[in-house]
């Protein structure tokens, strides 16, 4: 008996033990996870002994222990069988094989995680962008692609109910009309088309919505949205789908993609040239025009039909976005794409844009003491000016200006009403901020203040230190 007890121990010790002393043989095992497997950590850093030796340790185990990926694709599937449920946070299961983007949940339950005011400012800043692109000859777009729930839902499980209320989309749309923003109906565009253009298990269009959301730009802008007419498609399974990616072992990770029957020709200019580069550059020498599109992931699908017809293009992810793109490559049409579940971003970060010359109404009150937090930073040839402003001096519009006195001249020019959420910290609504970018020429020398317009009043007041 006494043996038997004794084999049995030495098993189950053997079989715990076993995935630590196999590590050597899965030093190269490749995670699913889009992350660098953690190193094996250095007992001292920076000339000292590192404090973080425990912890760094538990996560090089933790990302290099034996048999690791079958474990994790084991949960996967007993998860999904046994409770219905994913295995990864960010990753919901739906009915029917469909997988959904957990940051997409707020908006398909038009729970807003901006509010008004922050929508307004995010419209406003837009205009401002808008009108920058029109003082330099440029058509300007803005294309928000939907979620992949906002279109197809009827797969998400039962347990979510959306409200009866404004989400961000509804609210940034309402600000988009009040201000003017030229804005493509993408979500109409596609909803019309009464057939499934999102693949179930990534969370992208395919390339035939794709070429729907492009058509649906060129319209908004004015002209002809008869490219790639009669375009067919053809269907493979082959496309790493970026959910199921997640879910290791759910599947083997491809989807179907309807790819375009078209042989592109324009030539990629770049030094980088992969469709996700941070900067990208295109040459078609059959078509003419010049554009700049500020892009996320959704344009990987697009940017062929862009880049095909129109002469030059500068694809952009970079942040913050440089308006002075637009100038330097003269271009005629400029598109910010972005998706539905970003919205917010767009009001809390501020284009690197010379702030626009603008005139003071009325005559100025003293701006109370405190009443605006500031920060400064060199940005590119810029003074970069940033802060809050105190919540006593906020309705849902407000706006501040930075006015500039040299050679006995003063000259006002209007930030940015945008909270630099990177810069700042998250803290309230986030709809606080202001944000301006001007000439390091312009304000050498130059004595500074600045002025606050609000609720029918102006005040005006010196500078504050940071």
């Amino acid at each position: 008996m006494k043996k038997l007890n004794l084999i049995f121990l030495v098993l189950v010790f053997g079989l715990l033990a076993l995935p630590m002393l196999s590590m050597p043989f899965f030093r190269d095992q490749v995670s699913a996870e889009k992350r660098e497997a953690a190193p094996f950590p250095s007992v001292m850093k920076d000339g000292a002994l590192n404090s973080r030796f425990a912890g760094d340790l538990d996560d090089f185990v933790r990302d290099h222990i034996g048999f690791r990926n079958e474990m994790v694709q084991a949960d996967t599937v007993l998860m999904s069988k046994l409770f219905g449920e994913s295995a990864e946070d960010d990753v919901i299961l739906g009915k029917n094989g469909w997988l959904y983007y957990e940051g997409t949940v707020n908006d398909y339950l038009n729970i807003p995680t901006m509010t008004e005011r922050a929508a307004n400012n995010a419209a406003h800043s837009l205009k401002m962008l808008q009108d920058y692109a029109a003082a330099n000859g440029a058509d300007f777009v803005l294309a928000v692609i939907p979620n992949k729930n906002s279109l197809y839902g009827e797969n998400m499980p039962s347990r979510f109910k959306a409200l009866e209320q404004d989400g961000n989309y509804e609210l940034i749309m309402k600000a988009l009309a009040k201000e003017g923003v030229n804005t493509a109906d993408v979500k109409g565009a596609l909803a019309a088309e009464g057939k499934v253009l999102y693949q179930p298990t990534d969370t992208h269009w395919t390339y035939e919505g794709a070429l729907i959301g492009w058509r649906c730009i060129l319209k908004a802008a004015g002209r002809s949205d008869e490219t790639f007419a009669g375009l067919s498609f053809t269907e493979r399974r082959d496309w790493k789908a970026d959910l199921s990616a997640m879910l290791p072992g759910l599947d083997d990770g491809l989807a179907e993609q309807a790819y375009p029957d078209c042989d592109f020709t324009y030539t990629r200019t770049s030094h980088e040239t992969a469709v996700d580069a941070v900067l990208l550059t295109t040459k078609q020498a059959n078509a003419s025009g010049s554009a700049v599109v500020y892009r996320d992931s959704f344009c990987n699908t697009m940017q062929e039909y862009i880049a095909e017809t129109i002469g030059d293009v500068l694809f952009t992810r970079a942040e913050p976005r440089r308006a002075d793109y637009i100038r330097d490559r003269k271009a005629d049409l400029v598109i910010l794409e972005t998706g539905e579940r970003n919205i917010r971003d767009l009001s809390v970060s501020a284009p690197v844009m010379e702030a626009p010359a603008a005139d003071l109404p009325g005559t100025a009150e003293t701006l109370p003491d405190g009443a605006l937090s500031v920060k400064q930073e060199k940005v590119s040839g810029y003074q970069h000016l940033f802060g809050t402003v105190d919540a006593a001096l906020l309705g849902l519009d407000c706006r501040v200006y930075l006015v500039v006195e040299k050679d006995g001249v003063e000259t006002a020019y209007e930030a940015f009403p945008i909270y630099e959420e990177a810069k700042l910290g998250t803290a309230g609504g986030c709809d606080n901020g202001w944000s301006i970018y001007i000439k390091e020429e312009t304000v050498a020398g130059a004595k500074l203040c600045l002025a606050v317009e609000t609720g029918g009043r102006l005040m005006t007041g010196t500078l504050p230190e940071e």
